[in-house]
């Protein structure tokens, strides 16, 4: 059997050619991924205002004490989402590769990474809890910084389960199962708020711990969540199952992880970094110290209209890598366009009401209606808003990148675009060019729209074909030995053809490729530079 005949079976579909009831039924199924995905956000949200919340029938002081743990627990988490990020457009490779074994070496890789990060940040944590805390609280109550050392220390504590819980979501995300997580989320986060209220404010034989018990609410309800997420996937019940096999580390995994992961855990940095600049701008401008308010309102306000869009980066993600682990590449770009197109319709769509009841929406959070905070406020909405739904092409696109294992194109354009031309324009139109808080909230909306058309352009490349290929066993064993041109043809006319039919499965050796299906096996031998068909039945 010739190659072309191999081709000739199963050609690839282009999106020219989709009518419109598969883009329908495209559509549907990113929602379906996606929904999930917004509630499990939502239900995080909730818990933590009502953390807070119950935070403050404490005190002022207690409320600082957490606020401040909180934002160094922050710098933990980034480490915590490279792990997650990496693990999770792996796994939907996998799974869209048809094989449970490599799903099931992720799963426990991801867990050894995730394990071993959590050991070396929760001893990192428990020695640099005071220290990081004095430096917060420079010049505040030195008692915010005891009961943040309490607090702080128990949730490092607890890092693993806290580690473990975010891994595990991401699996089953990247892995097609949505669902799982919301539910699982959800009885958590109730259990969270109970054993926090209980732990506390106490109740019969149950001491009074204060902030203390916030924390250790916190880390129990992690740890029983971790020990269901185990139970689940050892009963080979979900998407995400673990299969026999060692824990033992392998590095070429690790390296996999971390490679996608990290530049997305620096990404995070970059952008919370850029809006600590962006603050002590604002507060040098004619607005002063409400131009600080202003940006907490649209900050608070955008992280509600961002929720569809962080979770159609989750769809994307899971939804092009697994067309990428059966290198079906034109339906990975159909996939990503489509999840990029409904972003940016339910951005518009969330985005236009703030722009028009700005004055409104500012009221609300200061029932005063200060002329300046109101002022300043309507006019960060009506600039920066408009542009909001650029940021959905970025971060959709972002997440299908992620999908190919192309991480690093987002950390480029957070750290160019957001971090350095927005902040240094911000500065420039506020005082040299003499526009003021205006003149800041234009330059964050050039940031946005730098951003956006930078992601666009490396999505509407074949750069991130290359990424998601060079991290394949085929690649990495037979195909870097292949001329350019050879790589090619082997993927149009023998890889992307067969794994396209339902159940093939490829199976990579010393000596050649197996590709197996029920109806028929197909085995390719290499030669240094030279590939054949050896044999099809």
């Amino acid at each position: 059997m010739t190659s072309r005949s191999l081709a000739a079976t199963q050609p690839n579909i282009r999106p020219a050619q989709v009518s419109w009831s598969q883009r329908k039924d495209l559509i549907q199924t990113v929602w379906k991924l996606a929904l999930p995905v917004i509630l499990t956000n939502l239900l995080q949200s909730l818990v933590n205002a009502i953390d807070v919340f119950m935070v403050g029938r404490l005190g002022p002081i207690a409320i600082a004490a957490v606020g401040m743990g909180s934002a160094i627990r922050m710098l933990v988490l980034v480490m915590l989402i490279s792990v997650a990020a990496g693990a999770m457009s792996l796994i939907a490779q996998a799974k869209g590769a048809r094989d449970p074994e490599r799903m099931s070496f992720v799963t426990r890789q991801a867990i050894s990474s995730g394990v071993l990060i959590s050991l070396v940040l929760t001893v990192a944590g428990l020695l640099l809890a005071r220290p990081l805390l004095a430096a917060v609280n420079s010049g505040g109550e030195p008692e915010a910084v005891e009961l943040g050392v309490s607090y702080l220390r128990i949730l490092f504590l607890g890092t693993p389960f806290l580690v473990l819980n975010i891994v595990f979501n991401r699996l089953m995300q990247g892995a097609g199962d949505t669902v799982t997580p919301l539910i699982l989320t959800a009885f958590l986060n109730v259990l969270n708020v109970g054993l926090n209220y209980l732990l506390m404010f106490g109740a019969g034989p149950i001491p009074a711990l204060g902030v203390a018990g916030a924390a250790l609410g916190t880390v129990i309800a992690r740890a029983l969540g971790v020990a269901i997420v185990f139970v689940i996937i050892y009963s080979g019940k979900n998407e995400v199952r673990i299969r026999p096999g060692s824990y033992r580390p392998d590095w070429q995994m690790f390296k996999d992880i971390f490679s996608i992961g990290i530049p997305s855990g620096v990404q995070g940095l970059f952008r919370n970094g850029s809006r600590l600049l962006v603050l002590g701008i604002i507060t040098s401008t004619e607005v002063g110290t409400y131009g600080a308010a202003a940006l907490a309102i649209g900050f608070q306000v955008e992280a509600l209209v961002f929720m569809p869009g962080l979770a159609l980066n989750v769809a994307a993600t899971s939804l092009v890598g697994q067309s990428l682990g059966s290198w079906q590449t034109d339906e990975a770009r159909l996939r990503g366009n489509t999840a990029i197109a409904v972003g940016l319709v339910v951005m518009i769509v969330l985005a236009l009401p703030v722009v028009i009841f700005a004055p409104a929406i500012i009221r609300i959070f200061d029932p005063s209606s200060h002329p300046v905070l109101l002022a300043t406020g309507t006019t960060y909405f009506r600039i920066n808003t408009v542009v909001l739904p650029l940021s959905a092409l970025a971060m959709v696109a972002n997440g299908a990148l992620r999908g190919a294992g192309d991480s690093l194109p987002g950390l480029y354009g957070t750290m160019i675009s957001r971090a350095l031309i927005a902040i240094s324009l911000a500065w420039v139109l506020a005082f040299p060019v003499g526009m003021g808080s205006v003149g800041v909230w234009v330059a964050l909306a050039v940031g946005v729209v730098l951003e956006s058309i930078y992601m666009m352009w490396r999505w509407r490349s074949d750069t991130w074909l290359k990424v998601a290929l060079d991290k394949t066993e085929v690649y990495r064993t037979h195909l870097r030995h292949l001329p350019d041109a050879a790589q090619q043809e082997y993927l149009r006319e023998v890889r992307a053809p067969l794994m396209a039919q339902a159940g093939t499965r490829e199976v990579v050796d010393g000596e050649g490729v197996v590709y197996a299906s029920p109806e028929r096996r197909v085995r390719v031998a290499f030669a240094g530079p030279v590939w054949h068909i050896e044999g099809a039945a």
